[in-house]
């Protein structure tokens, strides 16, 4: 209703042009490749470590990312401004595949090496999900707009098929190397562990030994030196709360950490007999119990052990099932917890507030009180579905208003993709269809830096529309002039 009475006061607004349309998608796609590959050249050269074990690392023990001392250029801030565009092309591409041909279509197609390259810099399965997402939703917005579900030509639904049957392959495979990583690095993670408590104990010791020697130097300090004194005393007080948390105080540099791994696994290739004699499955169970607060029924356990399902599919198939359902417990776990969160007002949610604050307010505290509001309602990594990442972020009150303003959105962009030519509104849609299909693991702006994708996705929509307004309200000036020339 809202959308109607906004669009009856205007003018019927044309169709965008074919030239609107392959520019603004060969600019996002390059945007978006060019984004990824700042990304890739900092991650895997610039950074100084061994990308593919510090990212499998930080997904064994994420609060060892403050601990971890890497080099960070421009190049990888400056990549994270602009990867996300690469989705925001493909979603236009996959709207208006009709009108874009030729080379930048095939450069939209292209765009999705973005998020894949995003997925595998970062071994994650999240954004390609993403993509997978965005291009089911295409399909059910072009329906919504009684078109076909994707554009003919281009053999998009071959591809689609095909894409979809890969990422199963890769998430299976990926989630059994990042277990068996794991496994072999819990030795390293529970050292890595250690060094930081250590080290965080020995800096709030020292700082406190200072401070006592402040302390007793200001009973006789001049004004001067008082106010040097006060402002050394802030500092330690920022070591003794910050300890533990990253700084220069309990890091360790990343090539340090790259001999440690490699040298981690050099030595984990020991027969059964030298673990315990426990199996890959048995390890496995034995994480799933101590991390994940689960475990396998005894017909499961009872399949295993007679071999009627090998060891090695049952993990995959719980570990997906495990992927895909623990949002309901999670959710339910922030509900018990409720008493004991303040809101982060969507620190928790949108990823790229994270990095920021770490990196330019390293002082900020509401990091550490989030993620030790986490940890105490054994939240800490697990997926929280829409209404338990809305209740973290904002508590009750603020959930239902988050959710409601995601409703009125989703509301009119809903009756814009039927009633307008306009790019926005379908494309906002797509998104909001996508948040849909994911809501039982992640809220609307935190899958895969979901925040950046929406972003994205309305400076590409709005682009399109500013060209559509603007060509509407100069055939209306030329309709107006020769309609004064017939009258005189």
């Amino acid at each position: 209703m809202t959308f109607d009475a906004w669009i009856a006061r205007r003018k019927p607004l044309p169709l965008p042009s074919r030239t609107t349309l392959n520019r603004t998608v060969v600019i996002a796609s390059l945007f978006g490749l060019a984004g990824i590959a700042m990304i890739a050249l900092d991650r895997t050269v610039l950074s100084g470590i061994n990308n593919s074990g510090y990212a499998a690392l930080l997904r064994c023990a994420p609060e060892l990312v403050d601990y971890i001392e890497i080099k960070r250029t421009v190049l990888i801030y400056l990549g994270y401004v602009i990867f996300s565009f690469g989705y925001a092309s493909l979603a236009l591409f996959l709207l208006r595949g009709e009108e874009i041909q030729g080379w930048p279509a095939t450069l939209a197609q292209l765009s999705i090496f973005s998020p894949v390259g995003y997925a595998l810099l970062y071994s994650g399965r999240m954004p390609i999900l993403l993509v997978i997402a965005l291009i089911i939703s295409v399909g059910l917005v072009r329906l919504v707009q009684g078109r076909s579900f994707l554009p003919r030509g281009h053999h998009l639904f071959i591809k689609t098929v095909l894409f979809a049957i890969l990422f199963m392959f890769y998430a299976n495979a990926m989630w059994s190397a990042r277990q068996s990583f794991c496994t072999d690095m819990s030795g390293l993670v529970e050292e890595l562990r250690s060094r930081v408590n250590e080290q965080a104990s020995r800096a709030v010791n020292k700082a406190n030994e200072r401070r006592e020697e402040i302390l007793r130097q200001l009973g006789s300090a001049s004004l001067d030196q008082e106010k040097k004194l006060r402002q050394q005393l802030a500092a330690l007080e920022g070591i003794i709360a910050t300890a533990g948390k990253g700084g220069p105080e309990t890091s360790m540099g990343a090539e340090n950490l790259s001999r440690m791994i490699e040298t981690r696994k050099a030595a984990v290739t020991l027969p059964i007999e030298l673990r315990g004699g426990r199996t890959d499955f048995a390890m496995f169970a034995a994480v799933m119990r101590d991390a994940w607060h689960a475990q396998p029924r005894s017909y499961v356990l009872s399949a295993v052990e007679s071999q009627f399902i090998p060891e090695n599919s049952m993990r995959s198939i719980l570990s997906n099932y495990f992927y895909l359902t623990h949002g309901v417990r999670t959710l339910d776990a922030v509900w018990q917890a409720r008493e004991n969160l303040t809101p982060v007002w969507g620190v928790y949610e949108v990823g790229i507030l994270s990095p920021l604050l770490r990196v330019f307010l390293p002082d900020n505290q509401i990091l550490s009180l989030m993620s030790s509001q986490l940890r105490s309602a054994e939240i800490y990594g697990f997926f929280p579905s829409v209404w338990g990442a809305a209740y973290i972020d904002f508590g009750a009150s603020g959930a239902m208003i988050y959710i409601m303003l995601w409703g009125l959105v989703a509301g009119l962009s809903f009756r814009g993709s039927r009633v307008s030519t306009l790019a926005t509104p379908p494309l906002i849609l797509t998104f909001i269809f996508s948040s849909i299909a994911l809501s039982p693991l992640q809220a609307p702006l935190g899958i895969a830096n979901s925040a950046l994708v929406l972003v994205s996705i309305l400076i590409v929509g709005l682009a399109v529309d500013f060209t559509i307004i603007k060509r509407g309200r100069s055939t209306l000036i030329a309709v107006d002039a020769r309609s004064e020339s017939n009258v005189s």
